[in-house]
């Protein structure tokens, strides 16, 4: 048996990068998973992908910031899978570094509807099964602008750190109530969000590299399972070790 055996994933920002490597790597161990997102082409190929590896997967169709949007994918998800033990909040976008004087009004609510809404509304989708069931896991992800200034401009730095707080937030409410919630802060990962980063960069990373995104997953897969039961409220970095000198 996988270490997700029987249980029932929700991965939103499941159709590209970081979210469908988890979407995968929790399939591999025995999940069932939704895969979420707006990019139907995408998110259809991996589940048919996952299933003839024989695993069970659908795709669901959410924009995360709106409420009712996400209601009604859940509620699809429930039809099929019956319940929900796993919540991986993967969505997210970036800034392209603009300070608070670049930043317009427009870009930062934006940003901070897909970063830091979009994780509030999803939890709050989920949490009265799981709180029905007395167990659940969540999964945020943050990044090196959870901790330190530099990896983002203005708005991501500040949805980056705000989410940790979100995290901790579901810790100290839900916690005893069965409900576990971590954060992964991954660094530079090869993603279509950190394109462009240049050779000189990297050097700034005592691994010398950036990250792959199954070696995100695999750290999503220990946080979902029942052996990381005891930690809760974490962030966990996974950036090569570039935070360590910031």
């Amino acid at each position: 048996m996988g270490r997700l055996e029987n249980k029932m994933a929700l991965i939103i920002g499941g159709t590209s990068g970081i979210g469908e490597a988890v979407a995968r790597a929790f399939a591999d161990e025995g999940a069932k998973v939704a895969v979420a997102g707006r990019k139907e082409t995408d998110g259809k190929r991996i589940v048919d992908e996952i299933e003839e590896n024989d695993g069970k997967a659908i795709f669901i169709r959410i924009d995360t910031t709106k409420a009712e949007d996400l209601k009604k994918g859940f509620s699809k998800m429930i039809e099929e899978f019956g319940t929900i033990d796993i919540l991986y909040n993967g969505a997210g976008i970036h800034d392209s570094y603009q300070n608070a004087v670049e930043t317009d009004e427009e870009m930062y609510d934006k940003l901070m509807e897909v970063n830091v809404k979009g994780p509030f509304l999803a939890a709050r989708e989920v949490l009265p099964v799981m709180l029905e069931k007395g167990k659940g896991t969540i999964i945020n992800i943050g990044s090196q602008s959870t901790f330190v200034a530099g990896a983002g401009g203005s708005s991501y730095v500040t949805s980056k750190h705000a989410i940790e707080g979100f995290t901790k937030q579901l810790t100290y409410d839900f916690g005893s109530k069965g409900i576990k919630a971590n954060l992964i802060a991954p660094g530079f990962i090869t993603t279509p969000m950190v394109e462009g980063v240049n050779e000189e960069r990297l050097k700034d990373i005592p691994a010398q590299r950036a990250g792959k995104p199954e070696e995100v997953a695999s750290i999503a897969v220990f946080l979902a399972s029942e052996e990381s039961d005891y930690v809760q409220g974490a962030s966990i970095k996974m950036d090569g070790g570039w935070t360590v000198g910031r």
